[in-house]
């Protein structure tokens, strides 16, 4: 398996049409390998705690490669309209992508951005250089500029400030002092007006401290992997029994901390000196038809949809 950097330079990238719309172009097929030999080599140790995140940024693409999770792909319709509403302004160039597993999040920018006909000046940062390779890999592939930084978001700095902030499930990765920090850089990154555009699940009816994996749902996440895998119509770069377990050790390890009502995202932009302009249950039936989440979180569970704007 050849690095990203590899493909990159030996000219392999395609030219692709220019002008796409609707449906965002992701070439899983082509890059879940990539992630999947690169990341334990590029997903380095924390230098607080020692851990790294090998084990899920290694399987994230072929996870959604087989169906097995949604992502971003819940949230398409949402993601690229309202892209789209802000890029045919003029007035949004300057987009930065807040934290990403991998490229999908640029690839809806990219997707609004170019049915626009709009200028795109978009930056991606990320804690591991995995997500960042696979954004200029996914850049380089379709031919268009980003600019990457490996950097916890909490003490990001950038000399200009940007237009649109958007990320995806993204802040409940912090408990709720640090979702206040977050809210609070975003503010202070982007220009007065300035947008963010992200969605966030809501589970009512959740009552631990932390979202886990239970053993069952770990196992059961396992064994539908393997079986995606054999019967997937294109052979794989990777063993199914292989990635079964590598997606077993994906499951226990992820955690979150739960989110439990709209009120408290919107009450924590407002706070921080935003305006929030939508924030509601997701984009009904056919939306949540395609939700496909790591694990059962039942009846009280969707997608919030959240656009913000910097007082």
């Amino acid at each position: 398996m050849a690095t990203i950097e590899a493909v990159i330079a030996r000219g392999s990238v395609r030219a692709l049409p220019r002008r796409v719309i609707g449906e965002p172009e992701e070439p899983l097929a082509e890059s879940a390998p990539l992630a999947w030999a690169e990341a334990p080599r590029r997903c380095v140790p924390d230098p607080e705690t020692g851990d790294t995140c090998f084990w899920y940024h290694r399987v994230w693409q072929y996870l959604r490669l087989l169906g097995i999770i949604s992502s971003t792909r819940t949230n398409t319709d949402f993601l690229v309209g309202t892209f789209r509403k802000y890029a045919r302004t003029g007035h949004y160039p300057r987009a930065l992508v807040s934290a990403t597993a991998d490229y999908s999040m640029l690839a809806h920018l990219r997707c609004a951005y170019v049915a626009e006909s709009a200028l795109l000046d978009a930056t991606v940062i990320d804690r591991c250089e995995t997500a960042l390779s696979l954004n200029r890999w996914y850049a380089s592939r379709y031919e268009f500029p980003v600019t990457t930084a490996r950097t916890n978001i909490l003490d990001y700095q950038s000399e200009r400030r940007f237009d649109l902030v958007c990320t995806h499930n993204f802040l409940s990765r912090f408990d709720l002092d640090s979702r206040r920090r977050l809210v609070a850089r975003w503010h202070a990154l982007l220009r007065p007006d300035g947008i963010v555009v992200t969605t966030q699940r809501v589970q009512s009816n959740q009552t631990a401290a932390h979202n886990v994996i239970a053993e069952d749902e770990a196992q059961e996440l396992s064994r539908r992997a393997a079986a995606a895998a054999r019967a997937y119509p294109q052979r794989l770069d990777v063993d199914p029994e292989e990635l079964a377990i590598a997606v077993y050790e994906f499951a226990i390890r992820k955690r979150s901390y739960p989110i439990r009502t709209m009120r408290e995202i919107v009450d924590l932009f407002e706070v921080q000196g935003f305006d929030v302009e939508l924030a509601d249950e997701g984009g009904g039936a056919a939306e949540r038809a395609r939700d496909r989440p790591t694990r059962k979180h039942g009846a009280g569970s969707y997608r919030m949809r959240v656009v913000a704007r910097r007082r």
